[in-house]
């Protein structure tokens, strides 16, 4: 089976571009996706839900992940945390009760439209006059996207979905992400303390694997 990594879960080349469009500072909600990757002589289906939390104003991110790769399923929690400039991933196995860590040398994400984004145009989701959307094209070197948001003002936005898709690691894939529920503020501020489970010895296996930044929007 193929593996996580190989899959989409890597770093790519979108990392820390933002323009004056972003989401709130602070939001939670769910995530559901739903997406493919293919090989020369493999392929398979892959299918996430993830429950989120986002507090750009402490450099902190969220996230409990039901995953879905083919016939390997798992439950992971996953932990993103700055201190000034020095940021730590955190990632629970939560069906082995195993935790990874691993320093982050980047910015912590912003979630913005990226500046190179061309905007596609407004347009309505199901009924004409309805929810209105507005959408944002973006061509990258090994992946592209198109993200479709509601717009709160002229500077910030609510994520409604997000498709990204190209090859990484010799892997073509494309991955559909929906954005439901989504609320202003943290709630629960304890779901970004550090897991008691990565209170133990350090490794840095897995860490890297789970580390999503080739999304634009997406926790």
């Amino acid at each position: 089976m193929i593996t996580v990594t190989s899959a989409v879960l890597v770093l790519c080349s979108f990392v820390a571009l933002s323009s004056a469009v972003c989401t709130p500072d602070q939001w939670e909600g769910t995530e559901a996706s739903i997406g493919g990757w293919a090989t020369h002589k493999r392929n398979g289906l892959l299918k996430e839900y993830v429950r989120v939390a986002y507090d750009f104003t402490n450099k902190r991110s969220a996230a409990f992940l039901e995953y879905r790769n083919g016939e390997y399923s798992n439950k992971f929690r996953i932990v993103i945390k700055y201190e000034g400039e020095v940021g730590n991933l955190y990632v629970v196995d939560l069906k082995k009760d195993k935790c990874w860590t691993k320093k982050l040398d980047r910015p912590f994400r912003q979630a913005c439209i990226p500046e190179k984004a061309k905007a596609v145009g407004d347009y309505y989701m199901g009924l004409k006059g309805g929810f209105k959307v507005s959408g944002f094209a973006l061509e990258g070197e090994r992946v592209s996207a198109f993200v479709s948001v509601q717009l709160i003002d002229n500077n910030q936005f609510v994520p409604v979905g997000e498709a990204v898709y190209g090859k990484l690691r010799k892997v073509d894939f494309v991955q559909n992400v929906g954005f439901i529920d989504i609320t202003p503020g943290i709630q629960n501020a304890t779901v970004f303390d550090v897991p008691k489970e990565c209170e133990k010895k350090d490794d840095f296996t897995l860490a890297e694997e789970l580390t999503r930044d080739h999304y634009i929007l997406a926790i």
